[in-house]
């Protein structure tokens, strides 16, 4: 049998393993999602003492609200408690408000949260919350103008800001008959973030035809500025997090999730034109930091022999672990590994912290090792490329079987 028969079978027999495990992983993720939504539902009960302190008895209104007495004797209520939601970096987060008869905060408990673990335990364990006691319903409750923000942690303070200044008015304007002040309307959010997304595209594009002379200048180039805007400057890399929050439904909002809409929709639509990955290659920040450090260390791409396949399978094994955790217990950064926001903003478990070094050393020796051994990215790159590669070839199949009326093999 000659040799390239033997290859074109052991390649038809690979494809087809790797299309009938993604097809596999497709229906666990969808059972895991299905599962995760029947279990999902948290009771406000719990925390009607920490948002309202002092308070010995709460009712339940009609409305949903809840008032609060100050004894078990007591006729008329100190005040009430609402829930307020917001989006946050994961998703929905939803906060109990302890509001007094002047509409003022006097407490704040976090019901549920969709938020990565260690960007929520640094806003908790900080001041922040304490931030919020005494304000009135007639506040902004804006980041940066009447509340400080936690650095690092904007998408969470924010969320929590919202959802207290949503919880306070609802008291005020149901509860109280208190003249709440109309919302303001969502602004657009298009700034330097965006403008550089867009333009990373535009090189990434102009770089990958085969007649441009400057190919390595302008991928350095790009790597850089992402490195540094999309990374140090504003910390929002791609995450596995990101992409189960989306998994999971909870879409923001297009004035606020510009970014991110066109991160995606740029990374699908060069995938459908060009079947390339112009993200992960050309302006990824944790891959330009590794590519930065392997300059400096003299890395090179290292041969891992018959241990390139187990790797690779390992690889997405733990990234489709992680899904379908985040999917089960619907929390899109619950199950996160990855170490990108351990090194652009220095937030992380020890775990993640000791992940982090141990990569920055691999990198002086070994290119990219992050990408090529651990990112959860690279599976979901391989699934869309799995995708794509097959839906094209369904349809080159159907297109020749209509053109000629002989099926193609």
């Amino acid at each position: 049998m000659p040799a390239e028969n033997v290859v074109s079978k052991k390649h038809k027999k690979k494809l087809l393993l790797e299309r009938l495990l993604g097809a596999a992983a497709v229906v666990t993720i969808l059972a895991a999602w299905l599962v995760g939504a029947s279990w999902a539902g948290a009771g406000v009960e719990p925390v009607l003492g920490q948002a309202y302190p002092g308070m010995t008895r709460f009712e339940k209104l009609s409305s949903g609200n809840f008032a609060a007495y100050a004894s078990s004797s007591a006729q008329e209520p100190a005040g009430y408690v609402a829930v307020g939601e917001a989006n946050g970096y994961g998703g929905p987060l939803k906060a109990a408000v302890g509001v007094d008869l002047s509409g003022r905060v006097v407490g704040v408990a976090v019901v549920e949260d969709k938020e990565t673990p260690s960007y929520f335990e640094r806003v908790m364990q900080g001041d922040f919350v304490s931030r919020l006691i005494g304000k009135s319903y007639q506040d902004g409750f804006q980041l940066g103008e009447d509340v400080d923000g936690v650095s690092g942690a904007t998408y969470t303070s924010r969320a929590i800001a919202d959802a207290v200044l949503k919880g306070s008015r609802e008291v005020a304007q149901g509860e109280l008959g208190l003249p709440a002040p109309a919302e303001a309307p969502i602004q657009v959010q298009f700034g330097l973030p965006e403008v550089t997304l867009i333009a990373l595209f535009a090189v990434g594009y102009i770089g990958h035809r085969q007649n441009f002379k400057y190919k390595k200048h302008a991928r350095w180039g790009s790597m850089l500025v992402g490195l540094l805007v999309l990374g140090f400057l504003y910390n929002s890399p791609l995450t596995l997090a990101y992409i189960n929050k989306l998994l999971l439904g909870y879409w923001p909002p297009w004035q606020t999730g510009l970014y991110w809409y066109i991160l995606i929709a740029g990374i699908l639509f060069v995938f459908t034109v060009d079947n390339k990955n112009p993200y992960c290659e050309w302006f990824c920040p944790f891959g330009a930091a590794q590519e930065c450090l392997g300059a400096v260390g003299g890395a090179k791409a290292r041969a891992v022999g018959r241990a390139r396949e187990p790797l690779i399978w390992l690889q997405r094994g733990l990234a489709w672990l992680a899904i379908v955790l985040a999917l089960l217990f619907r929390s899109p950064g619950i199950s996160s590994y990855e170490v990108f926001g351990t090194l652009f903003s220095l937030v992380g478990t020890t775990s993640q912290f000791i992940l982090l070094g141990a990569v920055v050393l691999a990198s002086l020796f070994i290119r990219r090792p992050w990408c090529g051994f651990l990112c959860p990215l690279r599976p979901v790159t391989d699934f869309i490329r799995l995708v794509r590669n097959w839906v094209f070839e369904v349809w080159t199949k159907i297109f020749h079987t209509a053109k000629t009326g002989v099926s193609a093999k």
